[in-house]
């Protein structure tokens, strides 16, 4: 499906009328954007193919205000890319007329709006619909790409030493397998647990400070204020191999035995990687304290 760079937009308060929409004040650009200017910095940095447009915009059906974003933060706006351009004159085209600094309103056909799916609904009444938008600054998304490649293989470097040092001072004697780190503290019996197996494990979580984020045990949740009296505290239940858990975690399941129990280091590659989860940050290495309780065939 085509990107739309115009996303549905949530209905909000209705505001009265206001006149600063009125579509016979708007000029038209040679490429078909109708446009109001109401502030120019011709010193400001103009708007190029390939920007990450960062400012703030609003949104009008006519003269109803649909989103009033003009006195929130600045924030990543529109990919100013060719594969966003959906109709000539649309925003895309009307963002490349402008600099940092600049504050216009655009205004689109309502059956443009509508043919290219841009959320808006097919029973709007009013003929147009009209976009304020000021340009805070703007950022080279093939740059920014750069940069956040250059922060993820710095914090992957961070993350390597952490676990090495962990790992010298806690004297861990354990196995690399499949890329995690493993160290048996009780060997099981029977068959190892295997893709399609359906298995039951308690497990506690940590962070390599020490700190716990999860427990399936509930005393350790009760020693380590993770406590939650709606819970039911008893062995988690996945089949390995169909993607239900971290891919770390599915791989610590496999090297036990039924009985068995291990404590393992999960690399952030897999664990939770650049994602944020509250008290696991990116790129976070993960330790757990599994404990193989059974296999269902």
């Amino acid at each position: 499906m085509k990107r739309k760079i115009l996303a549905a937009l949530v209905l909000g308060t209705f505001f009265g009328a206001n006149a600063q929409n009125d579509i016979e004040q708007f000029a038209v650009s040679n490429e078909g954007v109708r446009y109001k200017i109401e502030k120019i910095n011709m010193d400001g940095q103009r708007v190029q193919e390939g920007d990450l447009v960062y400012g703030r915009f609003s949104v009008y059906y006519g003269d109803t205000l649909i989103y009033n974003g003009m006195n929130q933060p600045s924030q990543p706006m529109f990919p100013v890319i060719n594969q966003n351009h959906i109709f000539g004159g649309d925003l895309i085209d009307g963002l490349r007329m402008m600099h940092t600094g600049d504050i216009t309103i655009f205004a689109f056909p309502k059956d443009s709006m509508i043919a290219y799916n841009t959320g808006v609904p097919k029973n709007t009444q009013a003929d147009y619909v009209f976009y304020k938008v000021r340009v805070d600054s703007v950022k080279n998304l093939a740059q920014l790409q750069r940069e956040e490649q250059q922060k993820a293989m710095q914090a992957q470097m961070e993350e390597s030493k952490i676990i090495n040092e962990y790992i010298t001072k806690n004297n861990w004697n354990g196995a690399t397998v499949e890329g995690i780190y493993v160290k048996h503290i009780k060997k099981g019996t029977g068959a190892k647990a295997k893709n399609g197996d359906k298995v039951k494990i308690h497990y506690t979580g940590q962070l390599l400070d020490g700190t716990y984020f999860d427990t399936s045990v509930e005393s350790v949740a009760k020693e380590n204020n993770l406590y939650n009296s709606g819970r039911k505290y008893e062995p988690l239940e996945f089949v390995i191999g169909q993607g239900q858990m971290i891919r770390g975690f599915e791989i610590a399941a496999r090297q036990l035995n039924k009985g068995g129990k291990a404590i393992v280091i999960l690399p952030s590659n897999l664990a939770y990687g650049s994602r944020d989860m509250g008290i696991i940050k990116p790129y976070s290495p993960l330790m757990f304290t599994i404990e193989l309780v059974d296999i269902i065939k």
